[in-house]
């Protein structure tokens, strides 16, 4: 039998591949990760994140890690803290 994720699971682990992005891709504070790079990552990492992307991006916004972008997301000064520090 296949899992099943609420939603809720969905966004939180979407949000977690989008921040693993940042370092992957060695992202620093005010730069923006492209979606043209972080949309092969998804794919390969979390292939659930179509259905809750946008609402990923808001939770990490509201969280003050992501800022949007034109093309893409750009970390904030709390998200590379929270990313780079913590760890």
């Amino acid at each position: 039998m296949v899992e099943l994720h609420s939603e809720a699971d969905n966004i939180e682990n979407t949000a977690q591949c989008i921040m693993d992005a940042f370092k992957t891709n060695n992202i620093k504070e005010g730069e923006t990760l492209r979606y043209q790079e972080l949309y092969p990552y998804l794919q390969e990492r979390y292939p659930h994140y179509k259905d809750v992307q946008k609402e990923a991006e808001q939770h990490l916004s509201k969280e003050g890690f992501v800022n949007p972008a034109p093309d893409g997301l750009m970390l904030t000064q709390v998200g590379a803290a929270n990313l780079y520090n913590n760890k």
